[in-house]
């Protein structure tokens, strides 16, 4: 790529940043026992920021001829007239190193086709091998992705990295005496050994067996478990309180709270590129910040917040490595990576197993319309009613309410059962009182 930053630093002498993606993806899907799609594309382009006089231009484009980048130059100059000063624009100096992380399967090259379509095929079979209940397979899928990411400026930072992806994924449906349930699952990995297709195939047969029969139960506050996927989602919902653009622009209620116990003293919460499981695991952020872990969440205590270096200048902060792409189109933007919540000591059958009544919910319907910035919710729940200590039956057909915030300041036991699920990773939590909406009496 000598010959993009060549074309760009012959064409302006103001001070420049190129971020240059190659990404190559394979989507394979499967129903009916067959192989139903299959899509391979390679992707590439660049973006280009221009700073000069406290104002940014950026322009981005696909086509990587010389002509191609000279037009996204001059259209990134061009920007620079429109745009506002801000004296928080920077860009970084190569002084810091950045390390090499374990985020990159170089077998996955040499995986053949036929291979890869067994591997997805056997998540099917393997889900309808579980139990004859399990009628339709909605989809099975297995993706693969390699990304190159080139960064530089004209102050002779220059960074790259490779880093590949597997997924696989099957959504299905139960049915028994007329009633239908959905069963799924998903697990992401760097590398292609950490991807296990029947046990993928069977643990989403088994989520749409056990929901089978489902039926309301009383209302009232009950201790209550969060799957451990389901607090994944709420983190991943709340994490926004955390970054400093929502700080600066006061969309966060943790704002004004750092050293304050806004949850439960028994969470424990990071945010970092370093967390290599996790599948935003980079060594450098969007903008050549070395990877780094914060600390957001210490035993209860509000510890801190997230940066890019725009932010970081306006609240006269460090920058944490928090400037995410999203790709070429546009520019970084502070925003979370891999997001990690601390395991506890408990088993998830030990959680249930201290519980006389209560609710273990593993489904929480509608969670992105619960309110980021208060927390308030009100939602459409299922899982498993808990009676003297054990899953007694599957319930539906309720609602739980409260405030998120409020919900993980009334934990009181966290589980061991850690997993990652993306890029974040969550435990089961035992809540000490949740008020649920049923329609028995």
């Amino acid at each position: 790529m000598a010959y993009v930053k060549e074309t760009v630093q012959t064409t302006t002498d103001k001070p420049y940043e190129i971020y240059y993606i190659k990404k190559h993806s394979e989507i394979i899907e499967s129903k009916d026992n067959s192989i139903d799609g299959y899509e391979i594309a390679t992707t590439e382009g660049i973006a280009v920021r221009i700073l000069s006089a406290n104002k940014m231009g950026f322009s981005y484009t696909t086509q990587l001829d010389r002509d191609s980048i000279l037009k996204t130059v001059h259209k990134a100059l061009e920007g620079l007239e429109v745009a506002d000063e801000d004296d928080a624009y920077e860009f970084l100096d190569p002084s810091t190193p950045y390390p090499t992380l374990a985020i990159h399967d170089s077998t996955l090259v040499d995986l053949a086709t036929e291979k890869k379509k067994e591997m997805v095929l056997s998540i099917e079979t393997a889900a309808r091998q579980y139990d004859s209940r399990i009628k339709q397979i909605r989809n099975a899928q297995l993706s693969f992705h390699q990304a190159h990411v080139w960064l530089l400026n004209s102050f002779e930072l220059e960074r790259f990295y490779t880093a590949s992806g597997v997924s696989a994924t099957i959504i299905l449906t139960a049915e028994e005496n007329g009633m239908s349930e959905f069963g799924w699952e998903s697990f992401s990995s760097h590398f292609l050994a950490d991807i296990q297709p029947e046990e993928i195939g069977k643990n989403a047969a088994q989520k749409a067996i056990t929901r089978l029969g489902g039926k309301p139960v009383p209302g009232g506050t009950f201790p209550t478990i969060l799957d451990r996927e389901v607090v994944a989602e709420i983190v991943q919902l709340l994490s926004s309180s955390f970054t400093g653009e929502n700080i600066y622009k006061g969309k966060s209620t943790l704002k004004g709270k750092e050293g304050q116990e806004i949850f439960s003293p028994c969470l424990n919460l990071s945010d970092g590129l370093l967390f290599e499981e996790g599948m935003a695991a980079a060594p450098f952020d969007g903008e050549g910040e070395p990877a780094q872990k914060t600390t957001l969440i210490d035993h209860g205590v509000v510890a801190g917040f997230l940066y890019d270096h725009y932010y970081a200048k306006k609240m006269k902060a460090t920058s944490t490595a928090n400037a995410i792409r999203g790709g070429i189109s546009l520019p970084p933007m502070c925003g979370t990576t891999n997001l990690y919540l601390d395991p506890g000591k408990v088993s998830l059958k030990e959680m249930i197993r201290d519980i006389s009544k209560g609710f273990y919910i593993q489904e929480l319907m509608g969670l992105h319309t619960a309110n980021t910035i208060t927390g308030e919710f009100s939602l459409g729940a299922s899982g498993q009613w808990i009676e003297k200590g054990e899953l007694t039956y599957p319930v539906r057909g309720v609602a739980v309410s409260g405030n998120l915030f409020e919900l993980l300041k009334n934990v009181e036991v966290v589980g061991s059962d850690v997993r990652w699920f993306g890029s974040t990773a969550a435990p089961s939590l035992l809540v000490g009182s949740l008020s649920l909406a049923g329609t028995e009496k």
